[in-house]
């Protein structure tokens, strides 16, 4: 643990210092090891060059201990697993290098390859079942084409994509919204744990402890457009987080690409008004993205229908029989009040997270959990990855 990364850390923790306070603080001082070693007065008193807000101001201006706040940070980050990478470290990804304002460290679990040829896969947590095929197929067809898939973590359409990758025994990164000690979905820890333990990553530009407040992510989603080489918009709304992404992508140079959707799915708004106002261009397959790419396609990919061979490392993936038509079930079907309840709130085409039918059924997680489970053994609803559910 050097005082390059101590220094880092500890900086990085104050409350309002971002990417671009970060590097000016460093030019301020000469590097951040410096600054640190001056102590917090000295940074205050270069405030009317370096123009902190006001949050980073009242902290400093408490006099911290910059060193042992950074030394905490390590210690965090080493308790689950992670290692900190700095900007100019030789393993720091060199496309995230050349965003303005790249971040200042990395917090990382797992194997972040600086060179790999990396596609974001990004779309809406509350995407349709077609949205998540979509992604998963995505995610699968990249990894067995030997690109990394990165996403935010989150639910739905990033969730799909991970799992894709994972499937197609690939690499994945996970960029968080929160420090690299906080699961956040928290369903998502055992999917984070797979990525960390294979050949992908989980990353963080925020200090352990950071809760997922919403301000965090746009940047997540700046980090998550600098480390890729494309971006992939599978489903999004018109105000949604994955068209900061695709934002952006275009402000790097990126490309950016996106799934044409049915003009009635909410969801599907976001990629149509990119392929409308040609800030995207039109793909329905990683095959299709590899090419405009220029990457190498390997034969199994042009051989195979992705859905195909999703069949055979997919046990979730919807078989033929899944999709036949079947007689709806009535009231009766169900054994108590509660599971019609739950069937009640279920859709058939836009799953719905258990923790979102716990709520609106009024019953607690755990309970909802079990019940959904006898209704998918009857028949009535299925379970995507992600504990999300459909009617059927």
């Amino acid at each position: 643990m050097g005082p390059d990364v101590v220094a880092a850390c500890g900086l990085s923790a104050v409350p309002g210092l971002g990417a671009s306070s970060l590097a000016r603080i460093a030019q301020e001082f000469a590097s951040l090891e410096k600054a640190v070693a001056q102590g917090p007065g000295a940074i205050l008193r270069a405030n009317e060059r370096l123009k902190l807000k006001q949050e980073a101001r009242d902290y400093l201006a408490r006099d911290p201990d910059l060193a042992e706040l950074g030394a905490w940070a390590v210690s965090a980050a080493k308790a689950v697993g992670a290692r900190v990478i700095l900007l100019g470290d030789e393993w720091y990804p060199p496309r995230l290098r050349e965003i303005a304002n790249p971040p200042a460290l990395l917090y990382v679990r797992g194997h972040l390859q600086p060179e790999a040829r990396r596609v974001a896969v990004v779309g809406s947590r509350n995407a349709d079942e077609q949205g998540m095929e979509i992604a998963r197929g995505f995610g699968d067809a990249f990894a067995r084409g030997g690109v990394t898939v990165v996403s935010g973590g989150a639910r739905g359409i990033d969730t799909a994509a991970h799992e894709g990758a994972l499937w197609g025994s690939g690499a994945t990164v996970a960029v968080l919204g929160s420090g690299i000690d906080v699961v956040y979905p928290p369903e998502n820890g055992e999917l984070f744990d797979r990525i960390a333990r294979g050949a992908g990553a989980v990353v963080s530009e925020f200090p352990p402890g950071t809760p997922p407040a919403p301000n965090n992510f746009p940047r997540r989603n700046r980090t998550i457009a600098g480390l890729s080489d494309a971006v992939v918009v599978v489903r999004a709304a018109l105000q949604s987080g994955a068209l900061i992404t695709a934002n952006h992508a275009a402000q790097a140079g990126r490309e950016i690409l996106a799934v044409p959707g049915d003009p009635t799915n909410p969801t599907a708004a976001g990629p149509n008004e990119l392929l409308r106002a040609r800030a995207a261009k039109a793909v329905t397959s990683a095959v299709d993205v590899m090419e405009r790419m220029g990457w190498p396609i390997p034969d199994a990919l042009l051989k195979q229908p992705e859905d195909e061979s999703r069949r055979q490392v997919d046990p979730g993936f919807p078989s033929p029989a899944e999709k036949e038509p079947v007689s709806p079930p009535t009231d009766e079907q169900v054994i108590d009040e509660e599971s019609l309840r739950l069937w009640r709130l279920l859709d058939e085409k836009t799953p719905a997270h258990v923790d979102d039918l716990a709520q609106r059924a009024q019953i607690n997680v755990g309970e909802a959990l079990r019940k959904l489970a006898e209704l998918e053994l009857k028949g009535m609803c299925l379970q995507r990855p992600g504990k999300y559910f459909l009617r059927r």
